[in-house]
């Protein structure tokens, strides 16, 4: 698809730079993307913000049940007039029907990492995921102890998924052009993960990352740290997930022998 074929399509519409809102250009590159989604007969898939559809064809063309879900209304209109099944409304507000088991999408900017929260918080339902996201909201789910990037998303979903960097994309082949690059992650949920993410998991996460200059010591006040090994004059982005994981039970000893 063209850059002259999209304006042909959109008119005088405006896409918001500001908001990520961009289109996927490159043919091969959508043909890609589709492809690393493994076929299985009668596999649904969800994808969220299909735009004008250019990954949604390739992913019909391979055989799967598609929906997309785009807040865009002209998206829309358009999407349906080529028979494309759509759901037209806002996938963070959307009941997820637990079928489709396998989302996919080109994530705008400024709502990826809440579009992430939920497929976290939906993983009953969904069991993979593959996602174009800028490079910077890519960075921080798979970034390592020590890096600027490292948090609490990072230990999370490294902890809940097997997460792997499939490819990155050139801003050339987007329009209107962002100013980075794209990164492609996919990642498929562990049958056992490390630790049992629960609620009191990631509370622990979100304090022990609460002030970042910080110390652990500082940072557990509320805690009971009397039988934690692990050195708590250091900070939580230089702690590796097994260590993180450790702290954890050393700080919940009681609770952990009560329960």
């Amino acid at each position: 698809m063209t850059t002259e074929e999209i304006k042909k399509i959109i008119g005088n519409k405006r896409l918001s730079k500001a908001k990520g809102q961009t289109l996927l250009l490159d043919e091969n590159i959508a043909r890609k993307f589709a492809s690393l989604i493994p076929f299985e007969k009668g596999k649904k898939i969800l994808e969220i913000g299909p735009g004008l559809g250019i990954i949604t064809k390739y992913l019909i063309n391979r055989g799967f049940e598609v929906l997309g879900v785009e807040i865009d209304k002209d998206f829309c209109k358009y999407l349906a007039s080529k028979g494309i099944n759509v759901i037209c409304g806002d996938f963070l507000k959307l009941e997820i029907d637990p079928s489709f088991k396998t989302v996919v999408g080109a994530l705008p900017f400024s709502i990826s990492i809440p579009i992430l929260e939920k497929i976290k918080k939906e993983r009953h339902k969904i069991k993979e995921w593959f996602f174009i996201l800028q490079k910077e909201v890519a960075e921080r789910v798979i970034s390592e102890p020590c890096s600027r990037s490292y948090s609490s998303l990072s230990i999370l979903f490294n902890i809940l998924y097997d997460i792997s960097l499939e490819f990155e994309i050139n801003p050339l082949a987007f329009f209107p052009k962002p100013d980075v690059f794209s990164t492609v992650l996919k990642g498929v949920l562990k049958e056992k993960p490390l630790i049992e993410v629960n609620e009191n998991f990631e509370k622990f996460l979100r304090t022990i990352f609460r002030y970042r200059r910080k110390t652990l010591r500082n940072n557990l006040i509320d805690y009971n740290t009397n039988r934690v090994t692990i050195d708590l004059n250091r900070r939580a982005e230089t702690l590796k997930i097994e260590e993180v994981i450790q702290l954890y039970k050393e700080c919940n000893f009681n609770q952990e022998i009560g329960g």
